[in-house]
């Protein structure tokens, strides 16, 4: 076991008891598919949001996929039968159609399973962006700074 995953499992570890059960994993874009090799070899239950989501609602209309997203991803996690699941791609999260603050989603969704996340921006000092501030997907969110692992 790498002393990445070490590292890791002692920070899923310190989240276990807290409300909401949310991990953001930074990486180099090089180094994604590492982290997703490294935890599939741990025995890690991976989701990869962008692909999930598109095909559960590629047959709705686009003015109600909005309130299908928490349905689709609230069962991609329970069945997953486990305390610990990792999200990745989850770019379309942040998509304008889907109507989503893609972070508090993902909390509200961290209440009983540890969700650990592939972050798909930047991190500075503590803070998670996404895109570019002329962006329609732009996102920054500074209320998770101690949520955050460097992989």
């Amino acid at each position: 076991m790498s002393n990445k995953i070490k590292r890791l499992q002692s920070e899923i570890s310190s989240i276990r008891n807290k409300r909401y059960k949310l991990l953001f994993l930074i990486s180099e874009e090089s180094n994604q598919s590492s982290i997703i090799n490294d935890l599939k070899r741990d025995g890690m239950s991976i989701i990869n949001i962008n692909l999930y989501l598109s095909d559960r609602l590629r047959l709705i209309s686009s003015d109600k996929r909005p309130y299908e997203v928490v349905k689709w991803l609230r069962k991609a996690i329970n069945d997953q039968k486990n305390d610990v699941v990792f999200l990745h791609n989850i770019e379309y999260l942040f998509d304008p159609e889907l109507k989503q603050n893609p972070v508090k989603l993902l909390e509200a969704l961290s209440g009983n399973t540890v969700l650990m996340v592939l972050w798909p921006g930047k991190e500075e000092h503590g803070v998670l962006n996404y895109a570019t501030p002329e962006h329609p997907e732009y996102y920054r969110n500074d209320e998770y700074s101690n949520c955050i692992f460097t992989y």
